[in-house]
């Protein structure tokens, strides 16, 4: 299967602020999290599916670099590409991108286990080979933003 996934945009809300006007630093691992399940709905095996099929994804390591603020009102685009996929663990990385300046504010680094409900790996060829052959189709697939003409690599 080929496919084409969407950036997931969003606006920075007065309650991620701080009295400055700038979002807190913990809200952009939460917008990495919403734009992972993004990324996953835009595939064959959407993260609600998977989790019904007892297929989990918990944080293994989690890294960002802020390098310039989000502001209160502000559209970005959060850009997710996953970057290591075993069938055991995977990593997505991400880049959050003023939808005005295309500048780049943040970047992520995310690291998912994959186990069972009751904690176990799992080797998601041997057990769920579906799952496996649909998300190697992402593998290095970088999110594309629409509004721009030209790909902006993680």
């Amino acid at each position: 299967m080929t496919y084409r996934i969407k950036a997931y945009k969003r606006r920075v809300q007065y309650h991620e602020t701080d009295r400055m006007g700038i979002m807190h630093n913990s809200n952009y691992y939460r917008w990495f999290e919403e734009a992972r399940i993004d990324y996953m709905d835009q595939t064959k095996y959407s993260l609600k599916v998977i989790e019904e099929m007892g297929i989990f994804l918990p944080v293994a390591e989690s890294s960002a670099e802020f390098l310039s603020p989000a502001e209160f009102a502000e559209d970005f685009y959060v850009v997710s590409e996953m970057v290591h996929f075993t069938g055991y663990k995977m990593t997505i990385n991400f880049k959050i991108i003023n939808a005005n300046s295309r500048s780049v504010c943040t970047t992520g680094r995310i690291k998912y286990g994959v186990i069972s409900k009751d904690g176990k790996p799992i080797l998601l060829q041997r057990q769920f080979p579906e799952v496996y052959e649909d998300w190697q189709a992402v593998l290095n697939l970088p999110s594309v933003i629409d509004e721009f003409t030209d790909p902006i690599r993680i």
